[in-house]
């Protein structure tokens, strides 16, 4: 599965748009798909869109899993720093419920 985020908008900012997102990225996932996320054309997103679309998949799926099955194709660096801030945040989190 192939993910035009670009198609979307050029700015990717709701928790709403997120979740609606990672509803659809879970099912792919379940169905074994690898899923490619193509940011061209995308200049920002959200914390929140990070959070909601991908942090949240982390409920599901360890990250070791998740980059085996996952790409993040041509995101300019404010997107890639938001989306790996974003994993890191929800893994600590995560780490310290289980603790």
């Amino acid at each position: 599965m192939n993910i035009l985020l670009g198609n979307i908008n050029k700015s990717l900012g709701t928790r709403s748009l997120g979740s609606r997102l990672r509803l659809e990225i879970e099912e792919n996932l379940k169905k074994g798909e690898f899923v490619c996320f193509d940011f061209s054309d995308v200049d920002f997103i959200s914390h929140s869109f990070a959070d909601e679309c991908f942090g949240k998949l982390l409920l599901t799926w360890d990250i070791a899993e998740l980059k085996k099955r996952t790409t993040f194709v041509n995101t300019n660096p404010l997107v890639k720093n938001t989306i790996s801030f974003t994993f890191k945040e929800r893994q600590q989190m995560l780490l310290s419920v289980a603790s």
